[in-house]
């Protein structure tokens, strides 16, 4: 696997603080631990989209110049 390498200025430090005490009870490196939550944030992203995808069906009857009046409300 080809590493890749970020820096980024979290900007908090209890953020940060966060992140040390998380990796030192999970006894893994922070790396590994912002690796974690970066994938659940893409993977929830993701499944926010395909519900969004998979709702559009219900709301297509909603979408007719009749129902144009209560849009403007």
């Amino acid at each position: 696997m080809k590493q890749t390498r970020i820096t980024v200025d979290l900007q908090d430090p209890e953020l940060l603080k966060m992140l040390k005490l998380e990796a030192a009870v999970e006894r893994r490196p922070m790396r590994e631990i912002v690796r974690k939550a970066i994938q659940g944030f893409f993977s929830n992203k993701k499944e926010h989209l395909a519900l969004m995808k998979a709702a559009e069906p219900a709301f297509q009857e909603w979408d007719n110049p009749r129902d144009a009046d209560y849009d403007r409300f």
